[in-house]
């Protein structure tokens, strides 16, 4: 007993000496969180042209009114689903030589030979294009313009424009439009049949957007903004999406 006694207190008399001469437990860093930044908004659309822009919007707006909606609605409940399908498969068709001819422009070489093997397909098997057999062998449509590439240059859009009758461009885009329309063969007919594809191919891309020009006027308390900026929005997506896949193109190269 006596020797316990001992015992415990040499080692309470040693207990200071022991514990200073023990290792420090480091302590564990506090994580500090990080400050939170504020996005940036959104820089505002280049409109410098509004009052004459919503000017044309409202002269678009009376023509749809007067004269496209009730040849769309004629067109619609004339024409059978099969045929308007056809007619859209058709100029798509003739669009796609303008899409690989700006892919090959932008550098993407892969894009564009999809588009050529696609415009093959269609108009052999696809009889001219009014069967759109690529889509399911896999070549689906994408978009390309002469005014996307413009942008995948570099170009700035300039400022937003509201075009008679085929409504919103920028100054950018509609120096693509110039372009297509100088190279397009139907320029270049004559006057009956040019403008009769041409109404043709503008009554069924007007059919093919009639439900989302719907829902535009049901969710917007101001039409012209909310189609300004959903176009911007969309054009800038695929500007970006080809400056991507040029830059893409150019490093695997």
């Amino acid at each position: 007993m006596k020797r316990l006694v001992a015992s415990l207190a040499l080692l309470a008399a040693l207990a200071p000496a022991l514990a200073s001469a023990a290792p420090l437990k480091k302590a564990k860093p506090v994580a500090v969180a990080a400050p939170i930044v504020e996005d940036e908004e959104p820089a505002a659309p280049n409109d410098a042209l509004e009052p004459l822009n919503r000017v044309t919007f409202a002269l678009n707006d009376g023509i749809d009114m007067v004269l496209v909606n009730p040849l769309v609605t004629l067109w619609n409940g004339v024409m059978p689903s099969f045929v308007r399908t056809g007619v859209s498969n058709f100029f798509n068709n003739l669009d796609d030589v303008y899409v690989g001819v700006n892919h090959v422009l932008q550098g993407n070489g892969s894009a564009a030979g999809a588009d050529f093997e696609r415009v093959a397909v269609n108009t052999t098997v696809g009889l001219g294009g009014l069967f759109d057999v690529g889509a399911k062998m896999g070549l689906h449509k994408v978009d390309g313009d002469f005014g996307q590439t413009l942008g995948a240059w570099g170009l700035p859009t300039g400022p937003y424009l509201i075009l008679p009758l085929l409504g919103p461009s920028t100054l950018r885009e509609t120096a693509g439009r110039s372009v297509r329309v100088m190279t397009d063969p139907r320029s270049y007919m004559d006057s009956v049949p040019s403008y009769s594809l041409m109404g043709i191919e503008y009554l069924q891309t007007r059919a093919d957007t009639k439900a989302n020009e719907g829902l535009i006027a049901a969710s917007s308390l101001d039409r012209y903004v909310f189609v300004r900026n959903l176009y911007l929005q969309k054009r800038a997506l695929l500007v970006k999406s080809a400056r991507d896949k040029t830059s893409s193109a150019a490093a695997t190269n």
